[in-house]
């Protein structure tokens, strides 16, 4: 069985020699995957991915997964499925922001939309055209397929009751990405924590908040034996993406067939994880909640301050990177509305 990956590009174009070799020669596409393919919502949705493409094609077309650190490390995926040395991976593209600032805006941001609205900016607006934009012009080989979608996170766990925004002054938060810039401007600490130390760090009283995974995730690390208030909404991550990578020779090298074939399976593995995701989610609450956590709604002041700063972030952002505010814009204008306008994830918009 042939293995694509690394110079074995002759291997790809003969694809070209058509169904006869391509039946006796089924292709596996060499794919590293950002998450283990055990947690639900963020890594599973690959495995079922790869078995969609298998079926569809039978038998005769593939993702050849590999889990974090299996050869290829989280951080270098981009740039190993850019250059080559990997054919495909399985990844949220908020992991490149700080390579290319506008891939937060596709993977999950504060206030932006939630499943149905992304869905709709994919399909009906100019989000795929953006999204494939992005990769291109920052030089990077990729085709990319938004393909699953792993949830929306709550507010954060909190160890500290939150009244006002005051009482962000001084808080430790494990927060990231454009959600801790919005944090930090309301005086909180951002804490780096890697997310099977949080339980630990809140045990250590090393942290006093945090946000880690949808709730589905996060009941895996047990962070309700720790913790045991949460607050909602999510407005920092009301969804996340996650998206197929794929070498842009490899892609250019599969047929019409193929590509409308892994185009479809993701396409469908969109809308299917939109109808499961947003119940996983709402189960793991109702779960919290019977384990003694506290669900609580965010006071409005709070919420308020949260889109006062995440207007300057925007704002600030925008005016350093013209394809971020190109972005956003256009995110904003589908929406009809202000960012924080859009539709925004059901997950954590109240107590369960």
């Amino acid at each position: 069985m042939r293995r694509c990956g690394g110079p074995i590009l002759a291997a790809l174009f003969s694809l070209a020699a058509g169904p006869a070799a391509n039946a006796a020669d089924p292709l596996r596409l060499v794919t590293p995957t950002i998450y283990g393919t055990h947690l639900p919502g963020l890594g599973q949705p690959a495995t079922s991915l790869a078995k969609r493409i298998q079926k569809l094609s039978a038998g005769q077309l593939g993702l050849d997964l590999r889990q974090p650190g299996q050869g290829t490390e989280t951080k270098d995926i981009l740039d190993q499925v850019s250059g080559g040395s990997a054919d495909a991976g399985f990844s949220a593209p908020s992991f490149w922001a700080a390579k290319i600032p506008a891939a937060a805006l596709f993977s999950g941001f504060p206030f932006g939309p939630d499943a149905k609205g992304y869905v709709d900016w994919f399909q009906a607006g100019n989000g795929r055209k953006l999204y494939q934009k992005m990769y291109d012009q920052a030089g990077y080989k990729i085709h990319v397929i938004p393909c699953t979608f792993g949830g929306g996170e709550t507010g954060g766990w909190f160890a500290k009751v939150i009244n006002s925004k005051a009482d962000f002054e001084g808080l430790r938060m494990r927060i990231f990405g454009l959600g801790g810039r919005v944090m930090a401007r309301l005086g909180a600490k951002t804490v780096v924590v890697p997310g099977g130390a949080v339980a630990a760090a809140f045990e250590k009283n090393q942290i006093d908040a945090a946000e880690l995974y949808p709730p589905s995730v996060d009941q895996r690390q047990n962070l309700q034996g720790k913790v045991k208030l949460i607050y909602v909404p999510g407005w920092h991550q009301p969804e996340t993406v996650l998206e197929l990578l794929i070498n842009k020779d490899r892609w250019n090298a599969l047929d019409d067939q193929q590509q409308a074939l892994i185009e479809t399976a993701c396409e469908a593995m969109l809308l299917e994880t939109l109808a499961e995701s947003g119940r996983a989610q709402k189960k793991a609450l109702a779960d919290f909640a019977r384990d003694g956590v506290r669900i609580a709604p965010w006071p409005d002041e709070v919420l308020t301050a949260f889109r006062e700063a995440w207007a300057e972030v925007a704002q600030e952002e925008s005016g350093k990177d013209p394809f971020f505010k190109e972005v956003l814009d256009d995110l904003t204008q589908f929406g009809k509305g202000e960012a924080g306008a859009l539709p925004q994830a059901s997950v954590g918009g109240g107590e369960p």
